[in-house]
Parts: C-alpha cells; structure tokens; sequence
C-alpha cells in the first residue's frame, strides 16, 4: 500500500505483533531503490501485487505510510529510510553466512561520491593514507555532480559524500569542514593581479566564466553584480571548478568561484584574487540522515578532516 487515495493502517498492538518478515524487508529495500513496484517486483522477481502486500504489512506494523507519491515516483519517508537501517544488519548477516564456511572473509566497502575537482585535489592523498591503515576496506569512488551526490547520500546509495556547496536535504546531515569567500581566477600576469580586492565594478569591463545557475553561489554572484549596477559579461558556464580554471587559463575570461580546491595544485598559471562583496562558500561531508554512520566511513571522514592543509586563502574546521 501507499500514501495516495488512503493512509496507513492504524498500528497493530503490541500483543498482536510479529516482526517483519525477511520478504517485506526486502521488498522495503527494493522500493527504496526502485521508487517503483512494478521495477521492485521484477528485481525480486515477485509479483506487484506481492510487493503491495508486502508494503500493507509493513505499514501496518509501523502505523504511518512508508512511501509518498511525488508525479510518477514513490519517495520514502523517514521512517522507511529507519526501518531500512535497522534492517541492514540482518542482510549483511545473510551474506555472511552465504558465502561461509570454506571462503575468505570479504573486504569491507566504503563508497564515497564527489564532483570532480575535489576528487582530483582532495581525495587521492587522503585515500592513500586511508589504504595504508585500513588494507582491508576497499574504497569505491562515484564521481558526479553536487546535486547528484547529495541524492545517491540522502537514499544511501553511498556511505558519504564530498561537497563544496552548502547542502540541505532531509535525507542527509552535513558537517562542514572547510570555509572560503569567492574569488576572482585570473592568469597571473593580468592587470587586476596587483589588486587584493576586486568588485563587481572592476570586473565591468571583464569576460566572466562562471558555475551553473543551479549552484546557489551563482545566483549571489549576479545579484553582487546587480546591486551595484553592473552588468555581468558571461561568455560561458561550466559544472565543474577545474574546467572553469582551465577555460581561465586559456584567456578565455575571468572566474567567479570557491578557490578550494584548486589551492591545492590547480592554479598552475593563474592567481585568485578575493571578491567583495564576500560570497560564502562551505565544503562539506555528507552523511545518511537515517541510521548510524558506517565505522569505516566515519573513520574515513575523520582522517580527511585532520589531513585538510592550510593553503593561504581558505580556512580548514578542525
């Protein structure tokens, strides 16, 4: 069942109850990947009607709805997002137990998802150090947009993510470990080099790359620029910081971005001057809102944060 034309049934009493079955959890944990039971009955290879029936029982043993339809989709709630965590013990369990006796114990998992550039600059030195302590987990890298990371955290596609944008999602609790303002990126040798700080009418008569608009620090660089009357030249966009740099590089106009982390080896050729009005920017770790932080994830997370460098422009939290 699901929350369209009716609610869940009310809770069964506490004498009445049986714990879920192992089919209903699972049916749980192919809804949640799916959104859809048709999709949910095809990957356990079960009926749609089984998997409604599945959902019934489910949402009557928890007595509120489990999934809400948003257009076409089925979008899980908090609590099916926690019964799906305390679930999870007893599916690794069963996986153990499949491939014992006579078979080596598996290395442990850790998936992470990050945009490119903190990928490329952030992650390699501290996933090195990461393999020297703990050989035995091995380290699963999705790269992908901001927007797509913080959805695979918030449906726990991923153990944690990796963002330089501030992120709010009910799905996923952030912490932010490193802070910036905006900047200005600028071949080296261009006259506004010599300035410490540059305004939306220093640049009135630039070329400006700058992020997409479904960045939220794009939409505060424009109104910067709108306040004080200016009118921002854009002659192009892009996704991803290092490409940004590299447009920058090649001449093609100016930048508007968080330095980090290009401070950490992608201004070759270019310097970073800093922007006024200040735009904040916060780099942050993203974690499933919903049931406890993987061990090795938090552990991961930990390091990463004590292995942050200074690089004379951002701020590290510790």
């Amino acid at each position: 069942m699901v929350t369209t034309a009716r609610a869940a049934r009310p809770p069964i009493s506490a004498n009445q109850r049986r714990p879920p079955s192992l089919r209903e959890l699972e049916v749980l944990q192919a809804m949640i990947a799916t959104r859809k039971t048709v999709a949910a009955a095809q990957m356990l290879g079960i009926s749609q009607p089984a998997v409604s029936r599945a959902l019934a029982a489910l949402e009557a043993h928890v007595g509120r709805p489990l999934f809400a339809r948003e257009g076409g989709r089925l979008v899980p709630t908090a609590d099916a997002f926690a019964l799906d965590a305390e679930a999870q013990p007893i599916f690794a369990a069963l996986e153990r137990l499949n491939s014992w006796p006579g078979q080596a114990v598996q290395a442990s998992v850790l998936r992470i998802a990050t945009p490119p550039t903190l990928a490329q600059f952030v992650l390699p030195p501290v996933l090195a150090e990461f393999r020297r302590q703990e050989p035995d987990v091995v380290a699963n890298v999705e790269i992908d947009t901001s927007s797509t990371v913080i959805t695979q955290v918030a449906d726990r596609a991923v153990d944690l993510g990796l963002v330089d944008m501030s992120a709010s999602h009910i799905g996923i609790h952030g912490e932010a470990i490193r802070e910036a303002v905006a900047h200005v990126l600028m071949p080296e040798e261009h006259p506004l080099a010599d300035r410490e700080v540059l305004s939306p009418q220093d640049l009135a008569d630039e070329a400006i790359i700058a992020l997409a608009r479904r960045f939220p620090e794009r939409i505060k660089v424009e109104q910067a620029f709108a306040d004080a009357g200016v009118a921002l030249r854009l002659v192009g966009e892009g996704t991803a910081a290092v490409f940004v740099a590299e447009m920058v590089r090649q001449r093609v106009g100016l930048a508007l971005l968080n330095p980090f982390p290009l401070t950490l080896g992608g201004l070759r050729g270019l310097v970073a001057r800093r922007f006024a009005p200040a735009i904040a920017y916060r780099t942050m770790l993203l974690f499933p809102s919903a049931g406890s932080v993987a061990p090795a994830a938090r552990r991961f997370a930990d390091l990463l944060i004590a292995m942050q460098p200074e690089d004379g422009l951002t701020v590290p939290i510790r």
